[in-house]
């Protein structure tokens, strides 16, 4: 397909290859720190240059890239820290805390799996605090300097960055889109084009209006002429993501607040005038001519501890009774609005059952998809906190007001907007979104895999297309790295706990502090793998092979590292032979599968001698269904 005239691709590519660029010279400069020669840092180097998946990740525009280059720069500039703490305090030791903090602010705010990288820094400075607090040496001042230092550094400058990104976006992207609407409504107001500012100002009798509940994903009060397949298998009544006709009801006052007390009169015709605080209504659905109805001698379809909630005839016996109208709660309105009455964006309301005393609801779950098309669950909880709750799925707000008969007012004079809390909603939505994306275990996805088969590379991944026609691009890495890396980082906890066995018993041959030497840097390497590896295998959400990549980053630069201290230990006179041998073959093995990193363009079956494992989708999907 063709981008539009103003999407400049060609820098987009350019400046995800720039971060892509700087992992090789960061893989350098940490080893460096760690105390590896040149020769073998080097090799680090090269190896994470000759690395086909880091290759390919950083040709397309993808948000990976940024976040391989900024886990890298907080690793070296952890591993720069760990050189300076014997120097606490020095301007040296104070410019790389304070660099790891901007690198944590920044890595974070690429992706959440930077994260990972937050949590790596904070188990070393947990180490390194705890070891100050066991040496009776560190006078109780120093130590605490040391822990406001750490505070100020890896807590409030990386979530100030984290926050500064947040404030970016909603500086930049400052135009509207229907894809804002779980913001609150005093943020869309401030965007360019929205179209909800423009509205009539009093809800009243007569009034068309649009509620949209307060949980995130549960959309706009909505009905259409489906029935429950069980219960009182009444006209659905559901939450409705997108603007439609069957999200409109028409609202009808049948009681005054100071009156409802009696149900005299609440059945009569409607009453003129504004709706305010304590009055009883009907919401009549103008598509279906139906109105709202509380049905408490039914379960809710889903969520069984709750009542149903359906749509009857307007000319059925129903519509006849109380369980139809609804007590107006306005909850915790604008300043500005808190006149008593209703208005659109600015009065959250709650809608308490005349009949039923139960309280509208999205329940937060959703419908069956054979029946109820996976729309938002709307229930009515009779639990008596719920008459007081002013939790998100009690809360509805009048999103959308027609009334011919009043003029459309600038609303947003009236609305309030607050950085903090639009970055806490924008966090939340970003966490259930993250949470929604579940893996349908009924279907083979050719782009997903499970965690387990990352070390080895059991299933690499197509970008892109498969057909002859396609310039073809597959996420496989090189084998020897990664067969390499895995099988250096799974052994490691073997070593270590074969270097304890021997500790006990005595045999052990270590110089003073070579141990340690070794020990701390390869913890900090193998610590990055494992915490940015272990924590997939507990998400329940859908994953895929480039999520692997930064701990494939600390793999390679583990293995390295071992590489380096298992030749100087047993054969230090063939460094050299080392050094050459694996660069070649780590070099050879890139320019084998190079084609399906800079991609092919002839039919697949051209490429000969690709498929080195049998589950490699290269010249067929052998999962495909």
């Amino acid at each position: 397909g063709e981008y539009p005239p103003y999407v400049n691709y060609v820098f987009m590519r350019m400046f995800n290859a720039a971060f892509g660029i700087t992992l090789a010279p960061l893989a350098y400069l940490t080893c460096r720190q760690l105390r590896m020669p040149v020769g073998f840092a080097a090799m680090a180097g090269l190896f994470v240059t000759m690395d086909n998946a880091l290759c390919v990740i950083s040709r397309f525009i993808l948000l990976d890239a940024p976040l391989l280059a900024f886990t890298a720069f907080a690793l070296m500039m952890l591993a720069c820290f760990y050189r300076q703490r014997r120097q606490a305090f020095s301007a040296g030791w104070w410019r790389f805390l304070l660099m790891t903090g901007v690198s944590l602010g920044l890595v974070a705010s690429a992706k959440w799996v930077g994260m990972f990288a937050v949590a790596l820094v904070g188990a070393y400075t947990i180490y390194e605090l705890y070891e100050m607090f066991c040496d009776t040496h560190v006078p109780v001042h120093v130590y605490l300097k040391h822990w406001a230092a750490r505070i100020v550094a890896l807590i409030v400058i990386p979530l100030s960055i984290y926050m500064l990104t947040f404030k970016i976006h909603f500086m930049v992207l400052n135009r509207y889109n229907n894809s804002a609407n779980f913001m609150p409504m005093g943020f869309q107001t401030k965007l360019i084009g929205n179209p909800i500012s423009q509205q009539p100002y009093d809800v009243e009798t007569g009034s068309s209006i649009r509620l949209q509940s307060h949980v995130s994903g549960a959309g706009y009060l909505h009905s259409h002429t489906h029935q429950y397949p069980a219960g009182s298998m009444r006209q659905q009544v559901t939450g409705y993501g997108y603007a439609d006709g069957n999200n409109l009801w028409n609202v009808q006052r049948r009681l005054a607040a100071e009156n409802v007390d009696g149900t005299r009169g609440a059945m009569s015709e409607a009453i003129p005038g504004p709706i305010g605080h304590g009055d009883v209504i009907a919401l009549h659905h103008n598509s279906t001519n139906t109105y709202l109805y509380a049905d408490t001698g039914h379960e809710a379809p889903v969520s069984k501890q709750f009542k149903e909630v359906s749509a009857v005839k307007a000319d059925s016996a129903e519509a006849a009774r109380l369980n139809m109208l609804w007590v107006v709660e306005i909850v915790n309105p604008e300043k500005r609005m808190d006149d008593g009455h209703v208005h659109p964006l600015g009065t959250p309301l709650r809608l308490r059952s005349l009949m039923g005393n139960c309280v509208l609801m999205a329940s937060g779950d959703r419908l069956d998809k054979n029946w109820g098309w996976g729309q938002a669950e709307i229930a009515c909880s009779s639990s008596p906190d719920a008459r007081t709750q002013t939790g998100s799925k009690y809360l509805w707000t009048v999103e959308r007001h027609i009334n011919k008969a009043q003029k459309s007012v600038n609303l947003g004079q009236y609305m309030s907007s607050s950085f903090l809390r639009d970055f806490a909603v924008l966090n939340r939505q970003m966490w259930l979104t993250n949470n929604a994306l579940i893996p349908d275990h009924d279907k083979h996805n050719v782009l997903e895999s499970d965690p387990l088969s990352w070390p080895f590379m059991i299933y690499p991944m197509r970008m892109v297309g498969w057909d002859d026609a396609s310039i073809k691009y597959l996420e496989i890495g090189n084998p020897l790295l990664w067969w390499g890396s895995a099988v250096a980082c799974l052994l490691f906890p073997v070593q270590v706990l074969y270097w304890l066995v021997c500790w006990r018993r005595r045999c052990l041959a270590w110089r003073a502090n070579e141990f340690r030497s070794y020990i701390e840097g390869a913890a900090i390497l193998w610590g990055g793998w494992f915490l940015h590896y272990a924590p997939f295998f507990a998400m329940g959400r859908v994953t895929y092979l480039h999520h692997f990549l930064p701990s494939l980053y600390f793999g390679i630069l583990f293995m390295t590292y071992q590489i380096y201290f298992a030749t100087s230990w047993y054969a230090p006179r063939s460094t050299r032979s080392v050094l050459v041998i694996l660069s070649a073959a780590a070099v050879g093995v890139f320019w084998w599968f190079s084609p399906l990193t800079f991609g092919w363009d002839k039919p697949i079956k051209d490429l000969w001698g690709m498929e080195w494992v049998s589950s490699w989708p290269v010249y067929e999907d052998k999962l495909a269904i």
